[in-house]
């Protein structure tokens, strides 16, 4: 049985998708998010942010969705809020749309979310045409072996121990990577199957190519 996924669509560059939604999964936009929602056909469950940012309040007004609204003045972002709430309800695999390009801060801010979700047990892919990206805490990646394109790997926590790459075209066997040194960018795929791994830290994984979907 498939994992049901919790789908989020934040306000940043427009990300084509190809979404074939299970009844549990849950789809959350993030404010002006919910413009990429109608302008693909998807339904929103959940709409929440302080809403400055939509378009479409023609049809804003006769959604059924269930909505949250909050001040503009706030700790967390849109994204955040929409994350903490996934999780709330359970879910543990979040596939994120929207959430990368335009604002730097605000793309940053989203590779802090997936960190957030990496800590708490949960996987987040934060898609963008041109590249994916995911984080992974003390834990393991696969890379499949039909993906043609470049991996990289970089080290959030300031040591990432016991790192091992394995199938790719520049292997690691338990290595350190640090915050200060890209020793991980652009590896290759090589046909076979790949895995990442880290024993002890955070690692920031992307993978542009053919079948970025993974």
């Amino acid at each position: 049985m498939d994992t049901p996924v919790c789908y989020i669509f934040g306000a940043g560059e427009f990300t084509s998708c190809d979404i074939s939604l299970m009844d549990e999964d849950l789809v959350i936009a993030a404010d002006g998010g919910y413009d990429h929602l109608i302008q693909i056909g998807l339904r929103a469950d959940i709409a929440l942010g302080d809403f400055d940012s939509v378009q479409s309040h023609e049809i804003w007004e006769d959604t059924i969705c269930e909505k949250y609204t909050y001040p503009p003045e706030k700790d967390d972002t849109d994204m955040m809020l929409a994350i903490k709430l996934g999780l709330s309800k359970g879910y543990h695999t979040f596939e994120i749309y929207g959430g990368l390009g335009g604002r730097l801060d605000h793309s940053i801010a989203n590779i802090q979310a997936l960190s957030y979700l990496a800590a708490e047990g949960a996987q987040g892919i934060l898609h963008h045409d041109q590249y994916v990206l995911t984080v992974i805490q003390n834990s393991g990646f696969t890379i499949p072996k039909d993906f043609t394109g470049y991996v990289s790997v970089f080290s959030l926590s300031d040591k990432s121990q016991n790192v091992t790459i394995k199938g790719l075209k520049y292997e690691l066997e338990g290595s350190t990577l640090t915050n200060q040194f890209p020793l991980g960018i652009s590896n290759e795929a090589t046909g076979k199957k790949g895995s990442i791994s880290v024993e002890n830290g955070t690692l920031l994984i992307l993978w542009q190519g053919e079948n970025q979907s993974l």
